[in-house]
């Protein structure tokens, strides 16, 4: 939600932003919030966290166009249990029919339409017969690309194929080809890394039309904490996030039984748990499962920790990185996120993914380099301050103006609705 508010803040600070369109603008101090924070259960937390996401406090209000309802829906679908299979059919009709919308209503009244993967075929064809430009978001590779991982780790791993993956390889290759129409419809593609540009071109993509403008990290903190004790004391790795397949969790837990450690280094996760239960025999006592957590909460853990471990088997970039660096914390790294893009020898470690050796290898270095590894610390906030939103912010409006006069619109339209 980050990207898609700072995109627009961008336009409106131009003076471009005709409207900024979406489906539901949580108010963290509202009533729905309020509800959610007296119901102790999980379920409920989960999706306070999930709608807090939501949270619009980058574009002006006047500006902000919500239609809440199917979200409204969709998050009492996952409140009451339903499952992942009605919770993806409301998410799936939801995104249609916000297309839909936007594509009636908004298209003929603008210049120019961005939209991001997934949402934007309706806009873009109703958008073509106007006249209108179109600029698509990318924050994720190829689709193609993800679901050729998945297949290749349950072939490995017979114990991560889930109950409900019948249902969902059904659907994909029809939404596999709307990805694809809306990208043959893109007048301008903006890619959130290189690895994601490379991703799609690879898929088809016009690489004339396709721009990287790589993300950024939150406001940073100050200063390093000072820590005289660190040699002492255990190495601290930190992983923020789902705690799943995609993400490559299950190579961490081999990658931590060939450590070996012992008392030397303790694994702090913070996130749900979402590999299957029979995983759950990898697990150590020196591996704890914290849950998920607030955001100040993951923030402060990762100041107290040594490196963050993220190594994601297909990722178009990975905010736990940028947040992480903003708070001063090295990271270890997979080629195959698009935060690697940030990684340098000064700030971390990028290992191969899917490679349970290689990433305890590198945690090993991390165990024998201490003084080292502080100094990351430094480089790492040091990259965080060259890559806040409002760099980003910059550096999208220089590079819309070249794609859509490279588009033949001139002077360039970057007005969205």
């Amino acid at each position: 939600m980050a990207h898609a508010q700072h995109a627009a803040r961008a336009l409106a600070e131009h003076g471009l932003l005709e409207a900024f369109v979406t489906t539901l603008s949580f108010q963290l101090d509202g009533a729905l919030s309020s509800l959610l924070s007296r119901m102790p259960t999980e379920r409920a937390t989960r999706i306070a966290q999930q709608l807090g996401r939501r949270a619009i406090d980058q574009v002006p209000a006047h500006l902000l166009r919500c239609y809440p309802m199917w979200e409204i829906l969709r998050s009492a679908v996952m409140m009451s249990g339903a499952g992942p299979v009605l919770e993806d059919m409301v998410w799936d009709r939801m995104s249609h029919s916000f297309d839909a919308l936007v594509a009636h209503r908004y298209v003929p009244q603008t210049k120019s339409i961005h939209a991001f993967e997934y949402t934007a075929l309706a806009s873009f064809q109703r958008a073509k017969k106007e006249g209108v430009s179109r600029v698509l978001h990318l924050p994720s590779l190829d689709s193609k690309q993800f679901d050729e991982v998945q297949q290749r780790e349950k072939s490995e791993w017979p114990e991560l194929v889930g109950k409900h993956d019948s249902y969902f390889n059904g659907k994909f290759e029809r939404r596999y080809e709307r990805r694809r129409q809306e990208i043959a419809l893109a007048e301008v593609m903006i890619a959130n890394s290189s690895l994601t540009a490379r991703s799609h071109i690879r898929a088809g993509a016009d690489a004339s039309r396709m721009f990287v403008v790589p993300l950024a990290a939150p406001a940073p903190i100050a200063e390093v904490r000072a820590d005289p004790k660190y040699r002492a004391r255990p190495l601290e790795v930190i992983w923020a996030g789902q705690f799943s397949l995609g993400k490559g969790a299950h190579y961490l837990l081999r990658a931590w039984q060939l450590l070996n450690a012992g008392p030397a280094a303790r694994l702090n996760v913070y996130g749900r748990f979402g590999l299957p239960a029979r995983l759950r025999a990898m697990e150590r006592e020196d591996i704890f499962f914290h849950g998920s957590v607030t955001q100040p909460e993951l923030f402060k853990a990762y100041e107290a920790g040594d490196v963050l471990v993220f190594p994601t088997l297909s990722d178009g970039f990975g905010m736990v990185v940028a947040e992480a660096m903003a708070r001063g914390l090295p990271v270890i790294i997979s080629d195959q996120a698009g935060a690697a893009d940030l990684v340098t020898a000064d700030n971390g470690l990028i290992i191969p993914a899917a490679d349970p050796q290689a990433l305890a290898d590198s945690l090993r270095w991390c165990l024998d380099n201490r003084d080292r590894l502080f100094q990351m610390r430094f480089h790492a906030l040091e990259t965080a301050r060259r890559k806040q939103w409002s760099d980003f912010r910059r550096e999208l409006i220089t590079i819309l103006e070249k794609g859509l006069y490279r588009a033949g619109y001139h002077p360039a339209p970057v007005s969205p609705a």
